[in-house]
């Protein structure tokens, strides 16, 4: 008797991850699902593509990533990563959750659903990152534990307060008890952690990290079983140092992940894709490569009958013409082919900005005889340099220069006050640049060379409601993020057009190749080695204490 179904793919080279090889075969999809992986005689099809003898590898997935970072909404990001061969993420919306609270992962929720790409989302597990944070909320494990009836939610994302975990906090460990009870599982954020303090993670469950900088840590983590995420994004560029670690017996527990990753990079270099073809160009084979990208994912987060061509399993794939190439021809997601939908960005309520700085807050003194504490910035690392040094000044108070610069960050909820730093590694010969974007509480951040331009950067921040700003000698240019300061309201096209006039503005000012405003917005994150930037002032990861500038 003969079985009738959606679609019939023949003459292709198609994957196999299990066996990491490409077989010349064919497929049986109805709806979602692939029926069957090979010949049958006793299926006829409604549809038959013929693949012309190209590659088929399944859907790629991004085992984790902030959308907020790349400046969308979660129905414009679909709209950009899905062409890049992306059919599944799993999104930890930590970020807007710091700012709206239950609010905002209910706004993700919603917002995503206008989308075809397969969004999962890890429940933020630190708002705010640590206790001592200034974030717009405070979430509990009693306010997400609702959020697991949610048949999007899979699960609790990057634990990142490791001494909550150590110390048996109870709201930290309710929050990993009611994801586990729930049939979900805690993913792990171990930057900076020894071999001892990973085995506290393994204790309590949390099975994942996405922390690792090279192949040395990489292996750290494997040892203490921990699935690896190998992080390739705007800033965070750790893959190429960490493909050493990966070989044939070991690579099922590595997978892919972006992290924060900008749509201007998105858009010209890809995605996970981009993270395939790194593989290839460094020697992977790319059935390995392509199997990274996407069966290894699924099983890292805890998912069945996902990330393979075969029977059983969702009809995610795509057709490309060349494996060292990677240029999408055609993209099916839950058995349909991708054409991209008309979406309308949903608005949110915005938060008013609600702080106060003037010329003589953001004062400095420095005793000349005297060192300062300083953070350096690491090019294409999130983690910074503590180092202690003689710093500019002049009649008692400090004075930036093209190496030193000022930064600031201002409390934005409550009006709660500000910290005043020096950093080094902008090299900014005049002007600020100021965001809303500041990990993980999202407060005001500012880098600048003197105090007028720094003053004018954040007022300009209080008037368009949010967003990116550079000021050159009075000159504003602005990118507005109306989604909580942290996501653009407008189309990706447009987003993408107004950064690039930001970033231009940018390069008037400074020589340096790397993203400065997620590289500074990473500046504010204590919970990330070595020294960074709060409200409350320089915070020193390894005392895990904030410091005066000067001792």
């Amino acid at each position: 008797m003969t079985k009738n179904v959606t679609w019939h793919i023949i003459n292709a080279k198609i994957l196999d991850v299990f066996n990491l090889k490409f077989d010349e075969t064919e497929l049986w999809i109805d709806n979602a699902k692939i029926i069957y992986r090979g010949h049958r005689s006793d299926l006829q099809a409604l549809h038959t593509y013929d693949a012309q003898g190209q590659y088929i590898v399944p859907g790629l997935i991004d085992a984790h990533v902030h959308i907020e970072s790349s400046l969308l909404a979660p129905s414009e990001f679909g709209k950009l990563v899905i062409p890049h061969g992306i059919t599944r993420i799993f999104a930890d919306p930590h970020e807007i959750a710091s700012v709206s609270g239950v609010s905002g992962i209910q706004y993700m929720l919603e917002e995503a659903r206008q989308s075809p790409l397969h969004i999962h989302y890890m429940l933020p597990s630190s708002v705010p990152a640590t206790s001592f944070e200034h974030a717009g909320a405070t979430l509990h494990a009693d306010a997400l534990k609702p959020f697991y009836s949610v048949p999007e939610v899979n699960g609790l994302a990057e634990v990142m307060d490791f001494p909550a975990v150590f110390n048996e906090d109870n709201d930290m460990h309710q929050k990993i008890m009611d994801a586990q009870a729930a049939g979900k599982h805690v993913d792990g954020h171990a930057s900076g952690l020894s071999r001892e303090q990973l085995a506290i993670y393994r204790k309590y469950g949390i099975d994942t990290d996405h922390e690792s900088e090279n192949a040395t840590q990489a292996l750290e983590r494997l040892n203490s079983g921990f699935s690896v995420f190998v992080r390739e994004g705007t800033v965070e560029r750790d893959e190429v140092a960490i493909l050493p670690a990966i070989n044939v017996a070991n690579q099922s527990h590595f997978s892919f992940a972006t992290d924060d990753k900008t749509a201007n990079d998105i858009q010209h270099e890809g995605s996970i894709d981009f993270s395939v073809k790194l593989a290839i160009k460094n020697c992977m084979a790319p059935a390995m490569a392509f199997t990274i990208g996407s069966y290894n994912a699924a099983q890292a987060q805890h998912l069945q009958n996902i990330g393979a061509l075969t029977d059983g399993f969702v009809a995610d794939l795509v057709i490309i013409n060349q494996l060292d190439d990677f240029t999408v021809k055609k993209t099916m997601i839950n058995g349909e082919w991708y054409v991209e939908p008309a979406t309308q960005v949903t608005p949110i309520a915005n938060q008013l900005l609600n702080f106060t700085l003037t010329a003589s807050d953001i004062e400095l003194p420095i005793d000349p005889k005297k060192p300062a504490h300083v953070i350096n910035i690491m090019p294409h690392h999130i983690t910074t340099q503590h180092t202690i040094e003689n710093v500019p000044s002049d009649n008692g108070y400090f004075m930036p220069n093209d190496a030193y610069a000022k930064i600031v960050v201002a409390e934005r909820y409550h009006n709660l006050g500000h910290g005043i730093g020096i950093i080094k590694g902008f090299n900014l010969t005049s002007g600020a640049i100021a965001s809303t974007i500041a990990h993980d509480s999202h407060n005001i951040i500012i880098a600048g060379t003197n105090d007028s331009d720094i003053i004018l950067a954040a007022d300009t921040l209080r008037e368009i409601g949010g967003g990116q700003v550079v000021v050159n000698n009075g000159k504003i240019t602005t990118l507005p993020l109306a989604i909580g300061g942290l996501m653009s309201d407008q189309p990706f096209q447009d987003t993408i057009l107004t950064n690039n006039k930001l970033q231009q503005a940018f390069s008037d000012i400074s020589d340096i190749k790397y993203d400065p405003f997620l590289t500074l917005s990473f500046m504010a994150l204590p919970v990330i080695p070595s020294l960074k930037i709060t409200d409350q002032g320089l915070f020193d990861f390894n005392s895990f204490s904030f410091i005066q500038v000067q001792d």
